[in-house]
Parts: C-alpha cells; sequence; structure tokens
C-alpha cells in the first residue's frame, strides 16, 4: 500500500514559492527602516535563491490536479474596500510619514515637468539633493557637475507616461499607488478564489509596500504590467502581446522576463513563441519611439549608460558585496538558468512570472546594486506565480510515482 501521508510528501512547488517570496520581502527589510543589518538580508536573500530553485526543480515532477480556487462570497467587495483602504493610508504615508525626499521623486517631477513644457526630458540635468558623501555613494564618477546630476531621467518613456496622471494630481507617487491597486484587482482576476484574495490582501496590507510607494520606486508598474500579462494570458488573449510588451517597455531589466514570455501562449513552441515575442518587441520599442526620434542619444545617455556608471554599493543585500567574484560569474548563472528552465519548466502560465523572478533574483543578488526596490518587485512576482496555479495545491503533494 502506498503511503499517502502528508509527512511522506514534499512541498509543492507553489508552497515553496511562497516561502521564498515571504523570505525576500522579510529579507529586504532588513536594508530599509533604519534597521541596518545588510548581513542578515543578504543571508535571506540566499535563503531565498535556494528556496526557488527547490521550487522550481520540484515544479518538474508535480503532479497536476483540478483547480482548487473556490470562490469566496463578497470577495469583489472585500477587495474593493481594502484596494480604498491602502489608497487611504498610502495618501497619509506619503503626505505625513516620511517627508524626506530622494533623488527618484525629484527626478520623476521634474522631467514629467520637462515634458508637459515640450522639453526633452532625457539629455538634461538635475539638482543634485545629497550631501557630498551621499553624492560619492550614489552616483558614479563624472555624473555630478558643478552640482547637476548629469542625467534627465533614468527610466523608460514609458514611466514617464505612467507618472504623469500623479503629477497633474499633485505628487507622481499617486501614480504608484494606483499601480498598486490595480496589480492586486488583476492578481486576484487571475483565478478568484480564497488564496488569490488572500495574495491580494497581503500586497495592499504590507508595510513593505507602502514603503515601496513613498519612495516613489517604479516597481509597482512592473508588477502590475506583469499581472496585467498574466490576466491577459488566462482570459483576454487578444490583450497579451499589448500587455507583454508594455511590461518589456517598463523598466531596463525586463529582458529578463522575455525568454518565458511563450508560457503566456500555449501550446509552448518556438513558432508561438516567437509571433508573441515579436509582438511584444514591436510594442515596447513603440513606447520609446517618440523619444529615440527626438534625441536618440539623450535617451541612452540616460536609461542605460548612466546605470552602467552606477558604482558598487557596499551596502547592499548582494553576495557579490562578501563575495566580489559574484560580479562576473552572476550572469552566467543567470544564463544556466534560463537555459535550464524554459526548457524544463511545466507549461502552465504560472512558469512566466515564476521563471521571470527566479532569474532576476539571481540577477539582483549577484549584482552591484541589491535593495528594497528590487527585492519588492521580484517577492509578489512570486507570489503572483503562486496565484496563477490553483492547481497546485499549498499543501504537500504526491510525487508521480505515489498515484496509484
Amino acid at each position: 500500500m502506498t503511503d499517502h501521508s502528508a509527512a511522506g510528501r514534499p512541498l509543492s512547488s507553489s508552497t515553496l514559492l511562497l516561502l521564498a517570496a515571504l523570505t525576500i520581502l522579510l529579507g529586504s527589510m532588513f536594508g530599509q527602516y533604519d534597521l541596518d543589518l545588510p548581513t542578515a538580508g543578504r543571508l535571506l536573500v540566499a535563503a531565498a535563491v535556494a528556496i526557488g530553485i527547490a521550487a522550481a526543480i520540484v515544479s518538474l515532477r508535480e503532479v497536476e490536479r483540478p483547480s482548487i480556487a473556490l470562490p469566496v462570497r463578497g470577495s469583489w467587495r472585500i477587495l474593493a474596500g481594502l484596494a480604498l483602504f491602502h489608497i487611504v493610508l498610502a495618501v497619509y504615508c506619503i503626505h505625513s510619514v516620511s517627508p524626506e525626499t530622494i533623488d527618484c521623486i525629484t527626478f520623476q517631477r521634474d522631467a514629467v515637468r520637462n515634458l508637459l513644457h515640450g522639453v526633452d526630458p532625457y539629455g538634461q540635468t538635475q539638482a543634485n539633493i545629497y550631501s557630498p558623501e551621499l553624492t560619492k555613494k550614489f552616483y558614479g564618477p563624472g555624473m555630478v557637475v558643478d552640482g547637476r546630476v548629469q542625467v534627465g531621467f533614468q527610466y523608460p518613456p514609458l514611466t514617464l507616461a505612467w507618472a504623469l496622471p500623479g503629477y497633474l494630481l499633485g505628487d507622481v507617487r499617486y501614480s504608484y499607488v494606483l499601480a498598486i491597486v490595480a496589480a492586486a484587482l488583476l492578481l486576484y482576476g487571475i483565478y478568484p478564489g480564497g488564496r488569490s484574495l488572500g495574495l491580494a490582501a497581503f500586497l495592499l496590507l504590507n508595510p513593505l509596500t507602502y514603503y515601496v510607494e513613498d519612495r516613489g520606486w517604479t516597481e509597482p508598474l512592473v508588477l502590475m504590467l506583469a499581472a496585467a500579462a498574466l490576466y491577459a494570458a488566462v482570459h483576454k488573449r487578444w490583450w497579451l502581446p499589448l500587455a507583454a510588451g508594455l511590461l518589456l517597455g517598463s523598466k531596463q531589466y525586463n529582458f529578463l522576463a522575455l525568454p518565458f514570455l511563450g508560457y503566456l501562449a500555449p501550446p509552448l513552441g518556438w513558432r508561438t513563441y516567437r509571433k508573441l515575442a515579436g509582438y511584444a518587441m514591436l510594442v515596447g520599442l513603440a513606447t520609446a519611439l517618440p523619444f529615440l526620434l527626438w534625441n536618440a542619444k539623450a535617451l541612452v545617455h540616460d536609461i542605460v549608460l548612466f546605470h552602467l556608471a552606477q558604482p558598487f554599493r557596499d551596502d547592499a543585500l548582494s553576495m557579490a558585496v562578501p563575495f566580489p567574484w559574484m560580479l562576473k560569474v552572476g550572469p552566467l548563472f543567470v544564463i544556466a538558468f534560463v537555459l535550464w528552465y524554459i526548457r524544463k519548466g511545466p507549461h502552465r502560465f504560472a512558469t512566466f512570472a515564476a521563471g521571470y523572478a527566479l532569474a532576476m533574483l539571481i540577477f539582483v543578488a549577484t549584482s552591484k546594486q541589491a535593495f528594497c526596490n528590487y527585492f519588492f518587485l521580484i517577492g509578489n512576482l512570486l507570489l503572483l506565480a503562486v496565484a496563477a496555479m490553483p492547481s497546485i495545491s499549498l499543501r504537500p503533494q504526491l510525487r508521480s510515482k505515489d498515484v496509484v
């Protein structure tokens, strides 16, 4: 007789992804909130990498079960109430909790203002708001001249467009509050049920979410677009090229999502992948085309060269701090993982979010800058993957050899 007790079964991939997400979100806090415990944060980042890889390995052997997503009565009303609560508390935090500003906020504010006045936001300079000590820490050599940072806008044009409504309402950060609310609604809408409601509530109530919004970091936009791509894959296939293209165009590191796009358009195959990836890249390029035509040199300087010149941060939650050789081998680890997972990953929508998140986790964990905003996105992408596979229980799973 086969032993089907929970004690004899391995943890499911969804459970491991959930654990990896919680670990990385907890670890990211050790570099924030004035805790200043980067070593503890790095240990948790390393643990999250190990748990995430374990989840990927376990996913290869899992037995698919019928969907266990169960509707929750009044769930949309619950979610609407949580969203309203989040908006009110986020706006309060933005204006009352932390009056300190950072360059991410001022750069977006001034870039939008330039655009509204008909001035190309790229290729300009920005006022340096930091002390000499922090300037040396935050900016690369030659990037600050006579008190001006030699960059106009360091994010892709889609971010500029997204920040515009917030600016018109009085603060660019309002746009990212909206992005979080939209991400929560999309996350729940992928497979409505108790699990997705809990994950959406976690996103809306997590203190780290409010911190990211307060800092004006742009990762909420990326999270929203990743959720939109998954939602489109499940419910609105004709939206998928648009959603995937906007995702690619929203942040420089989203090239890491490109190899996994094929999992959003089954049946998985080269022809299907090539078609979706081609359309998505065209959409992504279209978001930058007006500024490429306006001043291509300025655009490339601001969104590429400026970042390449950024200094190594010894306060980063990166394995490259204690082990500098990680900077050289990290990209090889990323390539190896991507090649392995796109070949072996299970053919389901969640593999897109899980693969993208884990590739980014390895990339960031071995890079020169690894901070809260990146890990916030990675952790919530992992939760997005959990929401996208309701057929994989959070309870221990049967091995394929145990099925009788």
